[in-house]
């Protein structure tokens, strides 16, 4: 890996010492660390040789982070309708023949993984690559084996609201050591190592948040997320821009503050995990004695939630009621692509009204984070704001 990954020692260091303890933790083959998730995509969606005119399978219920790296290889993205767990619905699979799709992208919605078995065996039917989003599902399994060792590689994001933060950052791991070698050589063609200057920026956002965490209050930050990523005080992780030709240094590797960030996260995550899954426990309970039924999981899943979901038929009052009360119950997920609406979504191929059950979702959708410190005020007052099933 000369060129890209070459730089100080210390960063070089830090950035392998990071990579292996995250390969320990999830049990791959190999793993890279970016500055951004997407970059971690973009450099797998690479090594797997997706190309101009490709064809790449994706939730239709996402984020556009997650369909700019097609799009930045040259690939049209294909959006797939959802199911009831909010992951792509293996018979629109099924109905496509061999040969569909260079890659499918499974996104593991909010860390449960869907159909998993009838996801991964249908993408093989077509000859299908498949990648793992595991943006949101570090920690959950499937028949006893992590999320991300099912296809030939996976994504992991650690961005605000991501199972641990690094406020920016991002993962690729493989299952298969040949695939990490096809990896290391992208890398050294398009990737550079972050500049100083986002990572001083990147370090002062952390110990913000981490200052609101310490002091009980990030649910302040939760509910004034977007108006802070509008004013620049938090970076955004998502990219809004139309411009996807991919260029060298468009890829960025994660630095060294990112990187020690990550190490001390990888240290605390068995606890943060277990008090996410506390609290999808008591979240579970609540809304079970308020008459409500719990977000469907499959059987074979073992999940830890980095967001509750709850679908209302009343989503704006039920948020706005929430923000009054300062209870955290957040909305973001508004659109099929978020954030892109009306015609913003034709930029990235997403036609609307082509996935109905996701589109259902985006109108319908609130969620309580997992690791809220406000969570005993919000569930005390959550029947306040009048939650009402989704008929």
């Amino acid at each position: 890996m000369a060129g890209a990954r070459e730089g100080r020692g210390s960063v070089c260091d830090a950035r392998r010492e990071y990579e292996e303890a995250f390969r320990r933790l999830v049990g791959s083959a190999g793993a890279r660390a970016f500055s951004r998730g997407r970059h971690a995509l973009v450099m797998l969606l690479k090594a797997l040789g997706v190309a101009p005119r490709d064809r790449v399978g994706v939730c239709g219920f996402t984020c556009v982070s997650a369909v700019a790296p097609v799009k930045l290889c040259g690939a049209k993205p294909v959006y797939l309708d959802v199911d009831e767990h909010g992951c792509i619905d293996p018979e629109h699979l099924a109905r496509r023949p061999p040969g569909s799709f260079k890659a499918v992208i499974l996104q593991h919605t909010w860390g449960v993984p869907g159909r998993l078995d009838e996801l991964v065996r249908q993408c093989r039917r077509i000859g299908a690559r498949v990648v793992e989003d595991c943006a949101l599902a570090l920690g959950s399994s499937w028949n006893g084996a992590p999320l991300g060792s099912f296809g030939d590689g996976a994504i992991y994001s650690f961005g605000w609201g991501k199972p641990y933060t690094t406020g920016w950052g991002g993962m690729l791991t493989v299952n298969d050591e040949s695939l990490l070698r096809s990896v290391d050589a992208h890398v050294s063609r398009w990737a550079l190592p972050e500049r100083a200057l986002p990572e001083l920026s990147f370090e002062c956002q952390r110990r913000v948040w981490a200052a609101f965490v310490k002091a009980r209050r990030e649910v302040l930050l939760d509910l004034g997320y977007p108006d802070l990523c509008r004013w620049g005080l938090i970076g955004s992780p998502v990219e809004h821009g139309r411009d996807f030709r991919l260029r060298r240094g468009y890829v960025r590797l994660a630095g060294e503050r990112t990187c020690r960030a990550g190490l001390r996260e990888v240290e605390a995550w068995p606890a943060l995990m277990r008090t996410r899954r506390e609290n999808t426990g008591r979240i579970e309970r609540r809304l079970t004695g308020m008459g409500l039924s719990p977000w469907p999981v499959p059987r074979d899943a073992d999940v830890t939630l980095v967001a509750y979901p709850i679908l209302t038929d009343e989503r704006a009052r039920v948020l706005a009621a929430a923000r009054r009360r300062y209870l955290d119950v957040i909305g973001t997920f508004d659109s099929p692509v978020y954030p892109l609406r009306g015609g913003a979504l034709r930029t990235v191929d997403y036609t609307p009204g082509s996935c109905h059950h996701a589109e259902r979702l985006a109108r319908h959708l609130v969620c309580i984070p997992t690791a809220s410190t406000a969570m005993a005020h919000t569930l005390e007052h959550l029947g306040a704001i009048g939650i009402f099933p989704c008929e």
